[in-house]
């Protein structure tokens, strides 16, 4: 008994192709289709019968000898002449076919024979001569000079990434491809704002994405200001900005998203009058005559004020209650996000660094620094040497500008974070106020980390000094 398979049923083999002279040059393979080969074999047998079966005279030789000597003379004068035959006339119509000149592929259009109009002659050729190559003279080799932490910068952290190859435009379309504005953000922004963009995007549940959009806003407006809080203290400009800032953290009451939105819109006129201190933010921070030539792209302050308006909501009763509502918010601001870090590209040309040794070299007279490079949302950091000319601290977060390493102290610190249970990149949030002393506050996790050393250096920035508790 056989066994169904399911299977359909084969189709028969299909007979074998049919190749001409291929079996001693006479006769086509395969042999039982050839007319010439059958004809070959049924002489011989024909005559082989024919000879065995009449009688020979006496005296005769074998029969098998007259067998032999019938079949090869019968068969070569009818079976292998004709066969040979028809190998002469297959060359000749082959070589006949070669010389034949081939076919037109395609019909060319009638030639016009419409007259054109007379131009006059033609322009001289008035092309200049090329330049003599002048000869080549032998040059000793430059003498090769140290290293400098702006050539470092120049090839870890350029201020425009290389283009990429430009590749044929799609015919249906005809432009390429944006780029991902998270993504970029993810690959080349300071490690705070990078892992919140991580943070939101493996979000499983709208309301999850709906908060962490929210904190990835709050945490790029705190980057923006404390990078440029750090290089405005060091470079002795916008005194009165970092005195503002200073009062802020001295209220005690700790900082918040409007605390940096609302300080970067009073930074506008200091960046504009020192450009060289805080390169490309002049010309994200726009101010009023700003919004109205270009409404299209207020500016970095005002894409952060309007997500600092939604953050506002939920603390007024204004939460979303559902997956769906959560998922209209996110699509509705999401948007203003990623024109917000396209807004902030600037700051891949400062990357964050954070020392971990600083050695003198004898024979260059440069400090060897090797950091941590702060950049991109992995949590495992590049490690970095470079020199420097001037000595850095350990342990503390730089910003490398073009003009050099710029500690970000008091604003940013690595510290040890006993709820996460390891080192956080955090910011300062607030002086000692009555019974809660200075403190810093991680950008990951939101947990506020004790340090009451944060008072002494906040004393140290502009302004009028507070008064003691």
């Amino acid at each position: 008994m056989r066994r169904a398979t399911g299977f359909a049923p084969t189709e028969p083999p299909q007979p074998s192709p049919r190749r001409h002279n291929a079996v001693l040059r006479l006769y086509d393979a395969p042999l039982h289709r050839d007319w010439a080969c059958r004809l070959t074999a049924g002489l011989a047998a024909l005559e082989a019968v024919s000879v065995m079966t009449s009688p020979g005279p006496a005296g005769a030789p074998p029969r098998w000898l007259d067998t032999l000597l019938a079949v090869i003379i019968f068969t070569a004068l009818f079976g292998v002449t004709p066969t040979w035959v028809r190998l002469l006339l297959r060359r000749r119509r082959r070589r006949g076919r070669h010389h034949q000149p081939p076919p037109p592929t395609s019909t060319a259009p009638p030639p016009d024979t419409t007259p054109l109009p007379d131009t006059g002659p033609p322009p001289p050729d008035t092309a200049p001569a090329p330049p003599s190559t002048p000869p080549t003279r032998l040059t000793p080799p430059p003498r090769p000079t140290p290293p400098s932490y702006a050539s470092f910068l120049r090839q870890t952290t350029p201020l425009r990434p290389p283009a990429a190859p430009r590749a044929p435009a799609h015919p249906e379309t005809g432009h390429p491809p944006a780029p991902d504005p998270l993504a970029a953000a993810r690959r080349s922004l300071p490690h705070p704002v990078a892992r919140a963009v991580h943070e939101m995007q493996r979000a499983h549940t709208p309301k999850d994405r709906y908060e962490a959009l929210l904190e990835t806003a709050e945490t790029l407006a705190a980057t923006v200001a404390v990078t440029a809080a750090g290089l405005l203290t060091a470079h002795g400009a916008g005194e009165r900005n970092l005195a503002e800032l200073r009062a802020a953290l001295a209220s005690g009451a700790g900082t918040t998203f409007g605390t940096w939105t609302v300080w970067l819109h009073h930074l506008c006129r200091a960046v504009r009058e020192r450009t060289d201190v805080v390169p490309g933010l002049a010309d994200v921070l726009r101010d009023e005559p700003d919004m109205a030539v270009r409404p299209d792209d207020p500016g970095l302050a005002q894409f952060l004020d309007r997500l600092k308006g939604e953050r506002n909501h939920p603390a007024h009763g204004a939460k979303p209650r559902t997956q769906a509502e959560a998922a209209l918010r996110v699509a509705e601001h999401r948007l203003t996000l990623e024109r917000a870090l396209v807004s902030a590209r600037f700051l891949t040309g400062l990357p964050w660094l954070l020392t971990v040794s600083c050695a003198y070299q004898r024979r260059t007279g440069t400090f060897e620094v090797v950091a941590d490079h702060l950049m991109g949302d992995h949590p495992d950091f590049d490690r970095l040497t470079f020199p420097c000319p001037a000595p850095v601290a350990d342990d503390t977060v730089y910003v490398l500008s073009p003009a050099g390493p710029v500690a970000l102290s008091p604003f940013v610190a690595s510290l040890y974070c006993a709820q996460c249970g390891r080192r956080e990149i955090c910011h300062a949030h607030r002086a000692g106020h009555r019974s809660r002393p200075a403190a810093y506050k991680s950008f990951g996790r939101g947990h506020v980390i004790p340090y009451p050393e944060l008072d002494d250096e906040i004393a140290t920035l502009p302004g009028p000094r507070p008064p003691r508790r």
